[in-house]
């Protein structure tokens, strides 16, 4: 895919750190190259709205999904099989 294993680890950690959180999406405004970057480490974004200037940057509001399912594809895309956070602690256990 041309990433970094850094990348993969990153938005892997971003899900592991989500599901500890019981969340199941990362509404996010992003540009569109980092639209592509996510595409090509499988953790598409869900647009929820059109492309706007922001500045002279081009940017698009979507969400993330943060699910086993996501979490699967993403290291699947870079061959991952080890956790990245160490122990992801649930809030009601904190």
């Amino acid at each position: 895919s041309g990433l970094a294993r850094a990348t993969f680890e990153l938005f892997a950690g971003m899900i592991e750190f989500g599901m500890s959180r019981s969340l199941t999406g990362i509404v996010t405004v992003t540009d569109l190259r980092m639209e592509r970057i996510l595409r090509r480490a499988n953790w598409p974004l869900q647009r929820v709205g059109n492309v706007e200037m922001i500045g002279t940057t081009q940017a698009v509001a979507g969400m993330l999904e943060v699910s086993l399912h996501a979490l699967a594809c993403v290291k699947e895309a870079c061959g991952l099989e080890e956790r990245v956070l160490w122990a992801p602690v649930p809030l009601a256990a904190a």
